[in-house]
């Protein structure tokens, strides 16, 4: 099979899997955002939103360097197809993969027992007792993801994404498997609305929503470990001088990943700091979910580029940088669709996955909430779709440590930002402040390509096409917000109006994107 074909069938597989496991994200967070409300979910989004930055100090950017490296090892040593005789445990595949997954399980225990030492300091945590009680549980489940992430590593450079949708829905089902009966039987009835001190059965319901999430990352080790054992044997090798040089030589990357993790981050910490749901505010949970879509959305670049990563190395310098141009065109695409959409329908998205509750009107920034915050976060979206992509350039062209400096400068300006303008300005002063961030960051990614002349030209013709066609699907979004408006049912206008929209322009852009597709490699 020849490369166009295989790296457009692993994409395919990775992005389907991906979806089918986003669309499960979107009815557990209808069931979690319902039943908690506002005021709670801004509990749950902010201990999640606290792990998720010393997750990415846990990452490092090892994941990405890892899929290079142990591709590169893979292909040279066994070829490039699919199936293969399993390599012996003392291979250097298998040897190379168990040091990543020993350097993974150190850094787990340090980074994440360092995190709930500062959790259990910071007073606006320790003044709440919900999220006092769900930090352990969050700790457990940052902890457990993280290892279901490093042993995905045989399904990506073999190709396995059959296997690995499998071991996402997996993940879902467990958390199902918790959450239906806490919500639907046994603490059916809780009241999450009151500020004040709440009674131990409302703190156990809460901290049994936040066990589901533990238990979906339970489950999905067990069910990689099981798909991935005829593939690659594990044996878990804590090689120190390994983890020293991979550390030192990508830590400019690493403290870049790290600083990059803040985009969506920044916002929810000063709102926690500045609003505490202790006082009854509100604000964070309004926040939480709509950057919640965000989060699950952000799966399409790394599914599309992780399927690049492993197989581009032997390109010349040029066709590296057309392939990855090509996959910023099409996320780029992508992106701007989906923001497109939560412009149009964003009251009847928001509906969608949580309730009513999250619903604001568009007078005062105070009466706002997560429909007016989501079309904002559609902008966010595409830049951080940009700046992904721009992150697989840099790594494949070994140029990754140059984005420490773009980082660490956008998060200082963002952070000075936040904290002049978040309590004094309010609602409005959120959204500027994270646009702000992400067109920084952006701005500075394309800076520097540009100098150091990583930046090839794109194929005008497809991208006139393109932009022709988003141009004129704009115009007819404009058209659909205001005659359809108020007109029908909130049902019928999404499941019908949104489709039959998104259908169209999928077939008009289809001719262009195919030729995209194909620029994803060096056929």
């Amino acid at each position: 099979m020849s490369w166009h074909k295989l790296v457009i069938k692993d994409a395919l597989r990775q992005l389907f899997g991906r979806i089918v496991s986003a669309l499960f994200g979107f009815v557990i967070t209808k069931i979690i955002a319902s039943y908690l409300g506002p005021l709670r979910y801004g509990d749950y989004g902010t201990i999640f939103r606290f792990f998720a930055w010393w997750t990415a100090l846990v990452d490092f950017g090892i994941y990405v360097i890892a899929v290079k490296q142990l591709g590169q090892i893979k292909n040279t040593s066994y070829g490039e197809g699919e199936n293969i005789p399993k390599p012996e445990v003392e291979s250097e595949l298998a040897t190379t993969y168990g040091k990543f997954v020993g350097m993974r399980t150190f850094l787990i225990f340090i980074i994440y027992t360092l995190a709930i030492v500062v959790a259990y300091l910071i007073p606006a945590y320790t003044s709440n007792p919900f999220i006092v009680r769900g930090l352990p549980l969050a700790m457990c489940y940052s902890a457990s993801n993280m290892f279901a992430g490093i042993q995905q590593l045989p399904l990506q450079i073999f190709r396995k994404m059959k296997r690995l949708t499998w071991s996402l829905i997996i993940a879902r089902f467990s958390q199902l498997f918790v959450l239906i009966p806490v919500v639907f039987l046994f603490f059916k009835n809780m009241n999450f609305e009151e500020s004040g001190n709440p009674d131990s059965m409302t703190i156990l319901a809460f901290a049994l929503v936040i066990f589901s999430v533990v238990a979906s990352s339970i489950g999905q080790n067990v069910e990689i470990h099981l798909r991935t054992k005829d593939l690659l044997p594990l044996k878990i090798r804590f090689d120190f001088s390994f983890i020293k040089n991979l550390l030192s030589k990508n830590r400019k990357y690493g403290f870049s990943y790290f600083f990059s993790s803040f985009h969506t981050l920044l916002v929810l910490m000063f709102l926690g700091r500045f609003y505490p749901t202790a006082s009854g505010f509100k604000y964070a949970g309004i926040w939480a979910l709509a950057l919640s879509l965000i989060e699950i959305l952000l799966i399409v670049p790394s599914s599309l580029g992780n399927s690049l990563l492993h197989k581009i190395p032997h390109y010349s310098a040029e066709n590296k940088k057309k392939s990855l141009w090509n996959l910023m065109l099409l996320v780029v695409w992508i992106g701007v669709v989906i923001a497109m959409n939560f412009w149009i329908f964003a009251d009847d998205i928001i509906v969608f996955v949580s309730s009513q509750k999250f619903i604001g009107t568009w007078g005062n920034f105070t009466s706002w909430g997560s429909n007016q915050i989501l079309p904002f976060l559609g902008i966010v979206l595409v830049l951080s779709f940009i700046k992904q992509v721009y992150n697989y350039l840099f790594v494949v062209l070994e140029k990754q440590n140059l984005l420490f400096e773009i980082n660490l400068i956008w998060v200082l300006i963002g952070a000075g930002v936040g904290i002049w303008l978040i309590p004094e300005y309010g609602l409005m002063w959120w959204i500027i402040t994270q646009i702000l961030i992400e067109v920084i960051f952006t701005l500075g990614a394309i800076g520097l390509g540009i100098k150091k002349q990583l930046t090839p030209q794109l194929s005008k013709k497809v991208w006139f096409q393109l932009f022709g066609i988003l141009v004129f699907f704009a115009l007819m979004g404009v058209g659909i917000y205001y005659f359809f408006l108020g007109q029908w049912t909130n049902i019928i206008r999404f499941f019908l109006v949104a489709w039959v929209f998104n259908l169209l322009l999928v077939a008009a852009s289809l001719k262009p994107m195919k030729k995209v597709a194909k620029g994803l490699t060096n056929d």
